[in-house]
């Protein structure tokens, strides 16, 4: 597989596998990262585990080896310290510092389970993302807990702590999601990361590739916001009426009518004068 981004990618395969997006999406902060010794050192990563998986059928067995070759012989844990670091969002420098955000260790486990013969998906669980070790009736593990199996009461309880919710887990709550709502969630998490630090340039990529992604209107508000505060206020101006187009009656509507309001005065009043 050539290098190529996220768009790209899912132009040539609908259903890549989630370690080609997250490589894919990280290309756009690490335009010189050599593709192939990423997906080289993924094979180094998994190939010692392979012998020890061919034995095990059972999901259980599989999570519980799984979880101790990753997080106890190699090192990776959930990064609890700095959580909101940009570099939790890109898998090779996940893979470098042995730290990640739960989405990005999900992708890891999927990485090397599909490099044993296991079969591990990604869980689009609200606020906090797990995967499935052995398809239909396998086991549900979070990927930032040391891939710790998880009972329905524990479930329930990261339900409530992640999203403050209460009530019995719904099966919408464990459905296996494809590459592309995996690489929709990547980008989320990495937009508000470069938003908390002010850093629109960096922000603007990821609205783009959500907006090519999506095609909805929320992203294109927040790109326009970004190039805006870049000051190119007619990408910025274009993208604020995509957004009241497409929603007319959003909450927010009178709040960006004003900020558009505004970005034609100043083209106007910065328009010169012809005597």
């Amino acid at each position: 597989m050539d290098a190529m981004d996220v768009i790209e990618l899912f132009a040539s395969d609908p259903e890549p596998p989630l370690d080609e997006v997250a490589l894919a999406i990280a290309r756009d902060a690490l335009p010189m990262m050599d593709l192939d010794a990423q997906r080289a050192a993924l094979d180094a990563l998994a190939e010692p585990l392979r012998a020890r998986a061919s034995q095990l059928y059972r999901p259980i067995d599989q999570a519980a080896l799984l979880g101790t070759y990753v997080y106890d012989e190699l090192g990776f844990a959930g990064d609890e310290e700095t959580y909101d670091d940009p570099s939790n969002s890109y898998l090779p420098l996940v893979i470098a510092r042995r730290r990640g955000i739960p989405i990005t260790l999900g992708v890891l486990l999927a990485a090397i389970g599909r490099r044993v013969g296991m079969d591990v998906e990604g869980v689009g669980f609200p606020g906090h993302f797990l995967v499935r070790v052995g398809g239909v009736g396998g086991v549900y593990v979070d990927p930032f807990f040391r891939a710790r199996v998880m009972s329905v009461a524990g479930l329930e309880t990261l339900l409530r702590r992640v999203t403050g919710e209460s009530g019995r887990i719904q099966d919408e709550h464990l459905a296996v999601v494809g590459a592309q709502a995996v690489a929709v969630r990547m980008l989320a998490n990495l937009k508000n990361s470069h938003e908390r630090r002010g850093d629109h340039a960096r922000a603007l990529v990821v609205c783009d590739r959500l907006v090519d992604l999506t095609g909805a209107p929320e992203p294109r508000r927040d790109r326009g916001m970004h190039a805006l505060a870049l000051g190119a206020s007619e990408a910025a101006a274009a993208d604020l009426q995509a957004y009241l187009n497409g929603r007319p009656d959003a909450r927010d509507a009178a709040k960006v009518t004003a900020t558009l309001e505004e970005i034609r005065k100043k083209r106007a009043s910065d328009r010169p004068m012809v005597s």
